[in-house]
Order: structure tokens, then sequence, then C-alpha cells
């Protein structure tokens, strides 16, 4: 994964400081149509061991912004 894909993910929430897991993943599968879900998901997974994103409660996901 790179910076621009972290970018683009941290972009979604600039209008929305809430997505459920079905928004997030039609938006990156719009920027990125070739991507496979488990792929999707697995990238989803490492922003969330980066600390780039938060996962408040199942199936939602914010950005986790560090004070």
């Amino acid at each position: 994964m790179n910076n621009l894909f972290k970018l683009k993910v941290q972009s979604y929430f600039v209008d929305q400081d809430i997505l459920k897991k079905i928004q997030l993943v039609e938006l990156i599968k719009n920027d990125y149509p070739k991507m496979k879900y488990s792929t999707i998901m697995a990238y989803i997974s490492l922003l969330k061991t980066q600390g780039v994103l938060d996962n408040p409660s199942r199936g939602m996901y914010t950005l986790k912004y560090k004070d």
C-alpha cells in the first residue's frame, strides 16, 4: 500500500465523519476498480493497524485523529 492510497481513503472523510463499511468499500472500488474485495479489506485492516482509521462500532469507520 502506498501513501497515495492512504491519502485517497482519508479524502473520503472530508464531507463525512463516519462511513459504513459498504460505503467505504464502494468508494475504494470506484477509484480502484480492479482491486479485489479481499485486498480492499486487507488494506482497511492495515490502515486501522497504522492508526489512520478507527472502527468505533461494527461496520462503521472513521478517521482516527492523533493530538
